[in-house]
Formats: C-alpha cells, sequence, structure tokens
C-alpha cells in the first residue's frame, strides 16, 4: 500500500514554486492576495485557500518542512510550590511526544491559583533565562498564565540543530531550528490541552529576537494560537527584506539582511532561504561551522553587510506572516534604536500586512508598539503586550502607544491619499479588493 504523505507534503505539492534561477524581481513588496493561476483574491471566503497557498510558499522558501503533531504529547508535573504569598502556583512540567517518547523538554509555568480558566502565554526561552519582564503583574493582576521553556532542549542554537532531538526523531523534513523550536512551541499548547485551567481559546505565543522569529512562525502553523506577540523579531521576523532603514528612516543605520543571517545562522532556515540576499559565505544547514556567537558576528564585518542582494527575487516578504495569521490578533514590539532589527522596516510590513487585516474585517487587530531603547524585551513592551492581550480577549481599551489601524480602509479606497505614511504607500503598488462586506 502506497504510503500517505502527511498534510504539510500534500498541500506542498499542490504548488510549483519555482527554483531562483526562474522567478522574476519584484521591485515592491509582494501582493498577497495573488493567487498561483496569476489571478486576485475578491472574496473573504476564498481566503483560507490563499492562506494556504501562502504558507506552503513561506514553508518551501524559508522555514522548511515540518513534521504533523506526534499525537501523543504528556506532560507530567514534577515539581510544584505557592508563589507571591499564595496567590499563584509556580510548576516544573516535563512533557513528552513523538515515537517512543523521544522528544522531551521541561518548561516552567506560574498561574494564578484561583478556580477557572485563564489565557496562557507561551514563551520559548533562551538557554538560561527565565522570568518575563513584569510576571506579578501579569499574574496578578491581569490573571495570565505564564509557560517558558528553552528552546535550546529540543534543537541546538547552531548548526547541530540538524543533529539534535527533533531532527533526529523526524529525519527526512527540511526545516530549519526556527520551524523545529515553533513546533515544539505547539507542543506546549498540545499539554495545556489537558489541563483544566488553560484557556484554549486565549491562547498567546511570545518570544523576543529569535524567539520573535519562533513566535511568529509557531502562530502561522498553528491555529490554537489566539494571538502573536512577538518582540524585536527583525529580519525573517516582523521586519523586511526589501526596505531596510532605522529610526530616522530607509536607509539609515545598518540592519540585518537575508545575506548576513544566512552567512552566520544558516541552520535557522530551509536551504531554498540560501539562495536570496547577498552572502559572505556559502555554508547550508548541513555544513555550517561550529562557531560561537561572538565569532559568527566577527563574519559579518565585510562591505556588503546591510546591504541587500537578491531579496527582490523573493515572491514573499514579512508581510506576509502576519497576513498568514490575519485575522487572528498579531502584536510586535520594537525599539526604535534597535537598527539592526529594522524598526523602519517593520513599520512598512505591519503597514502592508493591514490590507489584509482590513479586507477580512479584522482591522484593529494588528498592531505595532515602539518605544525608545535597544534590542531587549523591556518591562514597556511587556506592558503593552498585556494591554493588547486584554483589549483583543476582554475588549478594553488599547493605550495610544499601540498603533492599530481601525478604520476600514475600503471607505478610503478612492480617495486621495493624505500625507500620513500609514495612507500613502509608496512600498507596494497593490491595495486589498474591493468588498460588498
Amino acid at each position: 500500500m502506497r504510503q500517505k504523505l502527511p498534510l504539510a507534503e500534500r498541500i506542498m505539492n499542490k504548488y510549483d514554486f519555482s527554483p531562483k534561477s526562474e522567478l522574476k524581481a519584484i521591485h515592491e513588496l509582494p501582493d498577497p492576495f495573488l493567487k498561483p493561476d496569476g489571478t486576485r483574491v475578491q472574496t473573504r471566503e476564498e481566503w483560507p485557500e490563499q492562506r494556504e497557498y501562502l504558507k506552503a510558499m513561506l514553508t518551501h522558501y524559508l522555514y522548511g518542512t515540518m513534521p504533523p503533531p506526534p499525537g501523543n504529547t504528556r506532560g507530567k508535573v514534577t515539581f510544584s510550590r505557592k508563589v507571591y504569598n499564595g496567590r499563584a502556583i509556580a510548576e516544573t512540567v516535563h512533557i513528552t511526544c513523538g515515537p517512543k517518547d523521544a522528544v522531551q523538554f521541561d518548561c516552567e509555568l506560574i498561574r494564578p491559583a484561583k478556580e477557572g480558566k485563564v489565557p496562557v502565554i507561551t514563551w520559548n526561552q533562551f538557554k538560561g533565562r527565565h522570568g518575563s519582564p513584569d510576571e506579578e503583574d501579569a499574574v496578578l493582576n491581569h490573571g495570565y498564565a505564564i509557560i517558558e521553556f528553552e528552546k535550546e532542549q529540543l534543537a541546538a542554537d547552531s548548526a547541530d540543530a540538524i543533529h539534535g532531538p527533533l531532527a533526529t526523531t523526524y529525519p527526512g523534513y527540511t526545516w530549519g531550528a526556527i520551524a523545529m523550536w515553533a513546533w515544539a512551541q505547539s507542543r506546549v499548547v498540545d499539554y495545556l490541552a489537558t489541563t483544566d485551567y488553560a484557556d484554549m481559546n486565549r491562547i498567546v505565543a511570545t518570544g523576543h529576537s529569535r524567539g520573535g522569529k519562533v513566535a511568529l512562525c509557531a502562530t502561522i502553523y498553528d491555529e490554537r494560537f489566539a494571538l502573536c506577540a512577538a518582540s524585536g523579531s527583525g529580519c525573517c521576523g516582523a521586519g523586511c527584506l526589501r526596505y531596510l532603514g532605522g529610526r530616522l528612516g530607509e536607509g539609515l543605520g545598518t540592519c540585518e539582511t537575508a545575506g548576513s543571517i544566512e552567512d552566520v545562522f544558516p541552520f535557522w532556515w530551509s536551504d531554498n532561504f540560501g539562495e536570496f540576499g547577498k552572502r559572505v559565505k556559502t555554508y547550508t544547514r548541513s555544513n555550517a561551522p561550529q562557531i560561537e556567537f561572538q565569532d559568527a558576528v566577527a563574519m559579518l564585518q565585510s562591505e556588503s553587510i546591510g546591504e541587500t542582494g537578491d531579496e527582490d527575487y523573493l515572491p514573499f516578504d514579512l508581510h506576509f506572516l502576519r497576513a498568514c495569521i490575519a485575522p487572528r490578533p498579531v502584536i510586535t514590539t520594537e525599539g526604535l534604536s534597535d537598527t539592526w532589527a529594522n524598526p523602519y522596516g517593520s513599520q512598512i510590513t505591519w503597514r502592508a500586512a493591514d490590507e489584509v487585516y482590513q479586507f477580512l474585517g479584522a482591522a484593529g487587530k494588528n498592531a505595532i508598539a515602539m518605544r525608545d531603547g535597544p534590542h531587549e524585551y523591556q518591562k514597556l513592551d511587556w506592558v503593552h503586550v498585556i494591554e493588547f492581550c486584554d483589549t483583543m480577549f476582554y475588549g478594553t481599551s488599547p493605550s495610544k502607544n499601540i498603533q492599530c489601524r481601525t478604520q476600514d480602509a475600503k471607505s478610503q479606497m478612492n480617495e486621495i491619499p493624505g500625507a500620513d505614511w500609514r495612507e500613502f504607500c509608496s512600498h507596494f503598488s497593490w491595495r486589498m479588493p474591493k468588498t460588498e462586506y
């Protein structure tokens, strides 16, 4: 009997994605409404199929293929104690899944000590780090549970990722470390579904820097995440591949590019992504050197740093990530001094993706919060995330620091754009299809 392919593989086989040599340059942000046959989406009813096409495109060119859910995820509480004078419960949870329970990792959970279900923030953490910027406020005053895991338990943040627990348990997939970590974040949701306290309609994915990239990826491919909150995710996250710039505008400051991220972190992505951007080295996922982060940064000291290469040949840009999450809410938090993460480009992709949110009747669910400061997940970012979650889950009013286009853009389509760059978009010529909704 012929073996049935996993769902991800069957979806991929529906589309004929061209190699770089056959792609034409697109000198603006690509149109997310453009279907595989060259026509455009016209109705909301067409969007689910279009979304699957965009997800398959990202799988092919960026993330790589991932295995399906294992179906046997289990969690065991190995340690529990009361904290904050008994107002909260902290637990260590050991999670197992996969063939012969080959995938195992630990999570740290804190939740309100009360009856009933609560929203849960899942957080992929860096090795050796623990605790949110304002855990007490989130848990005690807003009623959120927070569950964290160190993503390097599943795949190393190095070329060893392709030899780690996930890669060896699931051979034959083309995923890089970002997709591996995102897959693990979904396994945390598997566990939460077995508890009596998790509100499964209010599950959040968050992470910082590369963890922000992971949170976006996890939310794209797992619709159980009701909201995504990505902090400082930059290149291949909430940033932009075609347009780069710092707080003072386009072309000002040195930003990470597709080329520089591939020079140092090729093991994060599908090997197909390595074909784009100007690259100093020709490493792939399988032959990337074992180097320390500081040495990796030194590799970037070249005349090509901060310059784009062949990104224009990519059939997508990073507004597609938000578009694939729509109409579910997403907020990205950015530091204006975090030039490497491309704060200018993050605003461009936020605005472009809003065409999709407006089209789907989800105005106000696509948000960005800018603050002064460097590349950190700061307390103010956390405040903005919790505030946005409260707005989306409970209908509270967001602060003026969270930028959302709440007005229906349909009424503005035939008007002359004003001076506000959020309406006058020189980075793309397409707009959302006119609807009768």
